[in-house]
């Protein structure tokens, strides 16, 4: 069937091939040798199929795949095991208590009561009977108890050492001030700059109050502080300081506290002759000092303070030394 199937599509090529080979004689024969070639190479490339596919049709059919599946094992049905026998335990033989046997008594074990004698007891030279006596050491030691726990409890509770306490604190302040002297400063109306003008100051006075938190090492708080002092030539100073301070604490005894701090804010300056000078600058200050804590809820503070105000186009820089007392009480 294929034989005769490639001898018909021969046969339909020779056909419509037949017009080509009939042109005229204009035709070169090199154009003729040429598809007598390809006619060639075409036959001997049908052939060679013909071949494989004859060679494929000449095999066996193909073994069929087996997808059944293995049986699967027997489980072993497990041969049930008889049970132990019961442990048998012997019931101890009691000996019998006679009905007209007497039954032995044990005494109790002695308490802590009967073995510490009562301090307090009275002694008494009149003989008692076992249930008086009884009562009556039953009664002091009650009461003894009683009154050494209390005494404990307070040792414990009411400590004549007050602890220390964080949280929120406020207090006044009041101390000693020992301002540097004082200039002042006047424009030349004639060729500029300034006149300066020196005083010398005078110890002054400080008040003020102070409120913060307390972080057990450290502090935090805000300030409020007037210092006043006087100085030569009728010049009256009065400052009014706002700051805010961080202070480190540390603890040398049961009550003293060392103490060290910077303080940061403003100053407003006003200082008063003929003329008033008056000014607003930045202002700091160095903090030494310890603390006392006398109570439970307060405690009172000596610092040692170093300030600086800055200077204006009237006056100089205003330094002090100052020897501050505080008292702060918990919120």
């Amino acid at each position: 069937m294929i034989r005769s199937f490639t001898e018909f599509f021969l046969a339909i090529a020779f056909i419509f091939a037949c017009p080509a080979f009939g042109q005229p004689l204009t035709i070169e024969s090199t154009e003729r040798a040429e598809r007598a070639r390809k006619l060639a190479d075409l036959m001997a490339r049908v052939s060679i199929h013909e071949a494989q596919v004859t060679q494929l049709l000449s095999k066996g059919p193909v073994p069929t795949t087996d997808f059944s599946l293995p049986e699967p094992p027997k489980k072993a049905i497990p041969v049930p095991v008889p049970p132990p026998p019961p442990v048998f335990i012997p019931v101890p033989d009691y000996p019998e208590a006679s009905l007209g046997g007497s039954v032995k008594e044990v005494p109790a074990p002695p308490s802590f009561d009967d073995l510490v004698p009562d301090p307090g007891a009275i002694a008494s030279d009149e003989p008692s009977s076992g249930n008086e006596a009884s009562s009556g050491a039953e009664g002091n030691s009650s009461v003894e108890g009683e009154e050494d726990l209390e005494d404990a409890y307070a040792k414990l509770y009411d400590s004549d050492i007050p602890s220390r306490h964080t949280g929120y604190y406020f207090g006044p302040l009041i101390g000693f001030i020992f301002p540097s002297d004082v200039a002042t400063r006047e424009p030349n109306l004639v060729g500029g700059g300034y006149t300066k003008t020196n005083h010398e100051s005078d110890s002054g006075f400080l008040i003020g109050l102070q409120a913060g938190k307390d972080f057990g090492t450290i502090r935090v708080e805000g300030e409020y502080t007037y210092n006043g002092f006087d100085a030569s030539g009728g010049l009256k100073a009065s400052v009014h300081n706002f700051f805010s301070r961080l202070i480190l604490e540390k603890e040398l005894g049961d009550r003293i506290d060392l103490r060290t701090g910077l303080g940061m804010g403003f100053g407003f300056v006003n200082l008063q002759k003929v003329k008033e000078y008056t000014g607003m600058g930045f202002a700091y200050d160095f903090l030494l000092g310890c603390a006392y804590r006398i109570g439970e809820n307060w405690g009172l503070q000596i610092d040692y303070r170093y300030s600086l105000t800055s200077a204006n186009d009237e006056y100089d820089r205003l330094k002090s030394h100052a020897w501050l007392f505080s008292a702060s009480v918990d919120l």
